[in-house]
């Protein structure tokens, strides 16, 4: 395969988690394929959806299913990849009807036919989560459970996949009280498979990433969540472990499982997955409540998870950690009326200029005051309500700097609240910025509350830092409406910018001339160096 091919230019930029450029190339690919009279071979498209569904790009793979079927190309390969890109993007009856065909075809190899069996367990089960009725709910459920077993019986070596879902599965019809006696066969009990099942990831190669995280699911089913750690860590240990792999798991454990980060094994397990999912594949990850409290956060702290998955693993952790508890310190701009309107962070105003009071709000200038003024604007911390039952919500008492919108201006604002959240610490300023040149590639973190949601949200996904001056930092974080006055935090989540703007025509600033796509953040430097050369503030 050639440096130019498809899969390897994808592969390249998925890399860097520029997910922009994967997508854009794929649409390309399926543009070339709709242009070309050449019927695409197997080799050539096979690693093209592989790469697409490892990297979760569901809308990406299907516009390329899309064009290959509108060429004619048919074969099992490539409905199978269509399904899975449907249930990815939440249409889990449309697959259901691609994997039904699938799985009756028998023009499709034995292998096609097994791996569709167990996608449309995959769709079942998903239907089961989404139905509501609860005698279809219950129907779903049952339907799932009866194909998984199907496919785990078959070939129980081979299939282990499929007979761990069996398992979450029977637990899932016990806690909901649907009767499936008859679906089970003699010694199928929970206890039995997950032993069964552990026997055979035994038997697999160390870096069977499927393996280790059916392991994980067997020892949660038999309660034994130490053992449960300890293959999370063999899983997480791998050189490359597969991104989709580590969300299948992560889904599996909180959607059929309903593990949460409140009491173990989910306390456990969940932080070190998101966590590797975050740092490794990039994504966008909604904060809960209880994920945030202050008493959450200190237990995760001093858990003793190093003592069971390694130093760096429990850096991986003491990472996530440190990424929850700056989420305590980011709120909503709000309206009266709880409308939100934007994002804004706490930092300590000797941090920025020593006669500013000690911790100030700081958001966009285009936000407030020039979207709402600063009396009328309600500062709610929906991180630091865990404990509390309910957001925290704070008035402006003065707004102490405010630079316009309109470039040259710096388009920040500085508020002073008439109180602060609890046990909340403001987030502190980088000492330097990211090496631009170093071996690792300089990565852009953000949280904020896009399209006005309550929850914060980790915004890590094409994150990395493209170029900065004195004045701006250019990254590409995805960002969305509402992420505007969002803190910008470099990898050991220190603050380097407050988010403002973002454009799919941004001027270069790496010198370069030209264009790009890219996010824009105003350095806080060049705020602490605004406030030097502007104090007393009516001066200027």
């Amino acid at each position: 395969m050639d440096d130019t091919s498809w899969a390897v230019r994808i592969a390249r930029e998925a890399d860097e988690f520029d997910w922009a450029t994967v997508d854009s190339i794929a649409i390309e690919y399926a543009d070339t394929l709709r242009s070309d009279d050449r019927l695409a071979t197997r080799g050539e498209y096979e690693p093209v959806l592989q790469l697409l569904r490892s990297s979760r790009r569901h809308v990406a793979l299907t516009r390329v299913v899309d064009a290959l079927l509108s060429q004619g190309v048919t074969d099992a390969l490539v409905l199978r990849h269509y399904a899975q890109a449907l249930i990815e993007q939440g249409f889990p009856a449309a697959a259901q009807l691609a994997l039904d065909a699938l799985v009756d075809d028998e023009r499709a190899s034995a292998e096609e036919r097994v791996e569709g069996r167990g996608l449309l367990g995959r769709s079942l089960k998903e239907l089961h989560l989404r139905t509501v009725d609860p005698a279809r709910r219950a129907d779903y459920l049952r339907s799932a459970l009866a194909t998984y077993l199907q496919s785990y019986r078959e070939a129980p070596g081979a299939r282990f996949w499929s007979g761990i879902n069996a398992v979450a599965l029977l637990v899932r019809a016990a806690r909901e009280e649907v009767p499936v006696a008859d679906l089970v066969g003699p010694g199928e009990s929970v206890r039995s498979l997950a032993t069964e099942l552990l026997a055979v990831t035994r038997t697999r190669p160390l870096d069977d990433g499927w393996a280790r995280a059916t392991a994980v699911e067997a020892y949660v089913a038999l309660g034994e969540a130490h053992r449960a750690e300890e293959q999370l860590e063999a899983l997480l240990a791998l050189a490359r472990p597969d991104a989709f792999a580590l969300n299948s798991l992560l889904r599996q454990l909180t959607d059929i499982w309903l593990l949460d980060t409140t009491t173990p094994p989910g306390s456990s397990l969940l932080p070190l997955l998101r966590s590797e999912l975050l740092r490794k594949s990039g994504g966008v990850v909604s904060v809960a409540p209880e994920d945030v409290g202050a008493e959450r956060l200190e237990r995760l702290s001093h858990s003793g998870l190093e003592k069971v998955l390694g130093t760096d693993r429990y850096v991986t952790l003491s990472w996530y950690v440190k990424g929850l508890a700056r989420c305590r310190a980011v709120a909503r701009i709000e309206t009266p009326d709880e409308d939100g309107l934007g994002t804004g962070f706490l930092v300590r105003g000797s941090d920025l200029h020593p006669s500013l009071p000690p911790v100030v709000l700081m958001t966009n200038g285009h936000v407030v005051p020039e979207a709402i003024e600063a009396e009328e604007a309600v500062v709610a911390f929906h991180a630091a309500d865990a404990e509390r039952g309910g957001p925290q919500r704070f008035g402006v008492v003065r707004q102490w700097f405010y630079d316009g919108s309109q470039a040259p201006h710096l388009d920040t604002t500085l508020l002073e609240l008439d109180g602060l959240p609890a046990d909340t610490e403001p987030v502190p300023l980088a000492t330097r910025m990211p090496r631009l040149g170093s071996q690792a590639t300089p990565r852009a973190y953000v949280i904020g509350h896009p399209r006005g949601l309550e929850q914060p949200q980790f915004s890590l996904q094409d994150n990395r830092i493209l170029g900065f001056d004195d004045r701006l930092l250019h990254y590409r974080s995805p960002t969305e409406p509402g992420s505007s006055g969002s803190p910008v935090f470099d990898s050991h989540w220190d603050l380097i910018g407050l988010h403002h703007a973002g454009s799919a025509t941004m001027a270069r600033l790496d010198g370069q001339g030209g264009v790009y796509a890219a996010n824009e953040g105003i350095r806080v430097t060049a705020v602490v160096a605004a406030l030097a050369a502007r104090w007393p503030l009516g001066s200027t």
